[in-house]
């Protein structure tokens, strides 16, 4: 689907039509305001999914604004590609302005460098990988900056279109496909070194601690938000740290690699494994019936290597009594 095109007043006054119109078809329903002064048709903004919206939020945003704004912390974290769990609420930019009010009109601003530090994406201006998985990491619950930090370390896939991301200064690469639905990281891995550096370059001794523990229990092994957040809940609930992608070798020889493996225990955790396989954008368009019985053959033939299973989905992990209960239940010990 083509990204809508965003309506503001000056449009109908370049033809001779009233720019007033715009408010009344917004009131019968015609209409969306996306932003004050800033307008879509009402069925294409229905039509998209949350992510979509707030990419158009920020292009609404980004045409009001007196000067190009600096995108940051969940708002560049989306475009990065990083894994932010659900949609933010406020758009996050950048200002070097110490005065007034911090959060307002669905904008938070935070204090940084508007010069030092920036890509361009598609017409976006924000902050560079490193220093938004750092804002990230130094402000989320620990669960959720684990999943910043692991998709920060993990390699992009390679596309057609090449990196989407530019140095300030160099001409930004159009985009065709809303940027703000990336599921997987975009730009070059960071490092643990990286991350390391920049996390004891920070101000307060607090900070600095805070940050080293997310940054030393992160892995590039994680293979989706929901992972990482499970790892986490295994971790802060007291069970033992599975072995993660762990490989199994399958009667023709192939690999089947399980999201986690505790090998005292001998038990494969598979995070959302009655879910993902029921997913019409997953497997490569093989029909359901036809995923369900590949899962179960290779559930089994794990199995037969003496080896247990326990599954979880997104409810369950977030539940932490359902989860705690299910680990128990599969043998896993608790401290």
């Amino acid at each position: 689907m083509n990204t809508p095109r965003l309506i503001r007043p000056a449009d109908l006054l370049r033809v001779g039509n009233d720019p007033r119109q715009l408010a009344k078809l917004s009131n019968n329903g015609a209409l969306a305001r996306v932003r004050r002064g800033v307008y879509v048709k009402a069925a294409e903004w229905q039509a998209l999914a949350p992510r979509a919206q707030y990419g158009l939020r920020a292009a609404a945003f980004a045409q009001l604004a007196p000067a190009r704004p600096v995108f940051c912390h969940a708002s560049a974290a989306l475009l990065w590609g990083l894994w932010v769990v659900g949609t933010p609420k406020n758009l996050h930019v950048i200002t070097n302005v110490t005065t007034g009010g911090r959060s307002r009109n669905g904008v938070t601003r935070h204090i940084g460098s508007l010069t030092e530090g920036l890509v361009g994406c598609g017409p976006f201006l924000l902050t560079d990988k490193l220093t938004t998985t750092v804002q990230l990491i130094n402000t989320l619950p620990f669960p959720y900056a684990v999943a910043i930090c692991d998709s920060s370390l993990r390699n992009p896939k390679r596309t057609a279109g090449g990196n989407r991301f530019d140095a300030v200064g160099l001409e930004a690469t159009p985009f065709e496909e809303p940027v703000w639905n990336n599921v997987s990281p975009q730009g070059p891995a960071l490092t643990v070194g990286d991350l390391v550096a920049a996390a004891e370059a920070l101000p307060t001794r607090a900070a600095r601690a805070r940050a080293l523990t997310v940054i030393n229990f992160s892995s590039p092994l994680s293979g989706s938000a929901g992972e990482s957040l499970s790892r986490s809940q295994l971790h802060v609930l007291g069970f033992p740290a599975p072995q993660l992608q762990r490989p199994f070798v399958l009667r023709d020889g192939s690999f089947a690699f399980v999201d986690f493996y505790f090998r005292e225990q001998k038990t494969v955790g598979e995070f959302d494994g009655r879910d993902k396989y029921l997913r019409a954008d997953w497997a490569g368009g093989v029909d359901t019936q036809q995923r369900v019985l590949a899962e179960k053959d290779r559930e089994d033939q794990i199995r037969a290597q003496g080896v247990g299973f326990v599954r979880w989905t997104w409810q369950e992990m977030m539940n932490r009594n359902r989860f705690e209960q299910l680990l128990r239940q599969a043998g896993l010990p608790q401290k």
